[in-house]
C-alpha cells in the first residue's frame, strides 16, 4: 500500500502542473488526517474547477485515503465535486459534496470501491491568485459499490482538511490584465476624476445626461434625481434619450451586444458589469463615460472612478469587473 500511496501523491502533483490544466479556473490541493480507534487515516485531494452557473463550483478531483500502514487499508480513485463558490479577498464559507470510484486496499487485497464525501470549510484568499482553506468532511468509503443511500461494508468518519488553491490559466491572465488596466506609470494619478472634456459617440447625450446628476445621493431602488442606485442611474441616463432598460444591474449587464472587458474596446456609454464574487452574479452596473473613467451609483452617491489599478477606487472594481455590453454601436 505504502508504494501506491508514493505513486498516487506523484500522480498527483504531475496532474497538477501540466499543460492540459492551463485551462481550468483553480487547482485546489488539501491534506488531512483523522484519528480512529485502530489508528489514523491521512487523507490527500487534488482538485480542479471552475464556475457552474452564478451558485456553484465543480470538477474533477484526485483522491488518495490512507488508513493504518500496519493494516494496510485505504482508498485512491478519481471523482467529481460540486460546490458552492469560495472566497474572494475575504473569508468565506462554502460546502461541497463529492463522490469518486477507485480501489480499496485491505488485508484482504484490492476491490472496486466507491468514496461519499460531503462537508464544508471557509476560503480566505489574500491575493488573486491563492486562496487558503479549512474544511471538514464526513466521507464513507462504500467498497462494493452498493450506493451512498446503502453502502456495502463502509468505514465512515470525519476528517479535517487544510486546502491551498490557485488560479491558472485564462482566469489568472484576467487578473492580471485587469489589474494592469490603465496603468501607464508607477505614479498614483492625481486627484479626484474630473468628466471628460469632449464626448464621442452616439451615446454622448446619454452620457451627458448621467453627468449632469453628480453628487446625487444614493438611495437603494432610486430612479430619479433625488437618489439613485446603480442600475437605476444607467436606466435613468438611457430613458431620458428613449431607450427602455431592465431594472436590474444582472438583468442591464445581459442588454445590448457584448463587448471584450478591456480598457482599449470600450466606447462612452458602454455599460460595464461587476460582480463582488468570483463566478458569481453581476451585483453592481456602471456607465463608461470615456478617459479611462466610469460613473456609477455607490454607496457614496453619484461618482466618478477610474478604470485605473493605481487609484484606490479603480485598485478595488477593476478585479471585480467581469463585463460590458453595448446598446448603441
Amino acid at each position: 500500500m505504502w508504494l501506491t500511496e508514493r505513486s498516487l501523491i506523484v500522480g498527483l502533483g504531475a496532474a497538477c502542473c501540466g499543460a492540459p490544466l492551463a485551462a481550468q479556473h483553480q487547482v485546489g490541493l488539501l491534506y488531512g488526517r483523522r484519528i480512529t480507534g485502530v489508528g489514523g487515516v491521512t487523507t490527500y485531494e487534488a482538485r480542479l474547477d471552475r464556475p457552474l452557473g452564478s451558485w456553484l463550483r465543480h470538477g474533477p478531483t484526485l483522491n488518495l485515503l490512507v488508513e493504518n500502514r500496519d493494516v494496510g487499508r485505504g482508498f485512491y480513485g478519481v471523482g467529481y465535486e460540486l460546490g458552492s463558490p469560495r472566497a474572494q479577498g475575504t473569508l468565506m464559507p462554502y460546502v461541497v459534496v463529492g463522490g469518486a470510484l477507485g480501489l480499496a486496499s485491505d488485508t484482504s487485497g484490492q476491490g472496486l470501491a466507491a468514496l461519499w464525501s460531503a462537508g464544508a470549510g471557509v476560503e480566505w484568499r489574500p491575493f488573486q491568485f491563492v486562496g487558503l482553506s479549512v474544511e471538514e468532511r464526513y466521507r464513507v468509503i462504500d467498497r462494493g459499490p452498493h450506493g451512498f443511500w446503502n453502502p456495502g461494508t463502509p468505514h465512515k468518519g470525519w476528517g479535517t482538511l487544510l486546502g491551498i488553491s490557485f488560479a491558472l490559466g485564462k482566469e489568472a491572465q484576467r487578473a492580471s490584465r485587469h489589474a494592469t488596466a490603465g496603468t501607464t506609470a508607477s505614479a498614483p494619478p492625481p486627484g479626484p476624476p474630473e468628466p471628460p472634456l469632449m464626448i464621442v459617440g452616439r451615446a454622448a447625450d446619454v452620457v451627458q445626461t448621467a453627468l449632469d446628476v453628480l453628487g446625487s445621493p444614493y438611495q437603494w431602488g432610486g430612479t430619479a434625481e433625488n437618489g439613485f442606485d446603480c442600475s437605476g442611474l444607467v436606466q435613468y441616463a438611457y430613458g431620458r434619450h428613449g431607450i427602455r432598460l431592465p431594472r436590474t444591474s444582472r438583468a442591464q449587464s445581459e442588454s445590448g451586444t457584448p463587448v471584450p472587458v478591456d480598457l482599449d474596446s470600450l466606447q462612452a456609454g458602454d455599460i460595464l458589469a461587476f460582480a463582488t464574487q468570483r463566478g458569481g452574479a453581476v451585483t453592481h452596473v456602471g456607465m463608461y463615460v470615456g478617459d479611462g473613467k466610469f460613473i456609477h451609483s455607490s454607496s457614496a452617491g453619484v461618482k466618478l472612478s477610474r478604470l485605473d489599478s493605481r487609484d484606490p477606487d479603480g485598485a478595488y472594481w477593476i478585479p471585480r469587473w467581469v463585463g460590458v455590453r453595448r446598446l448603441l454601436p
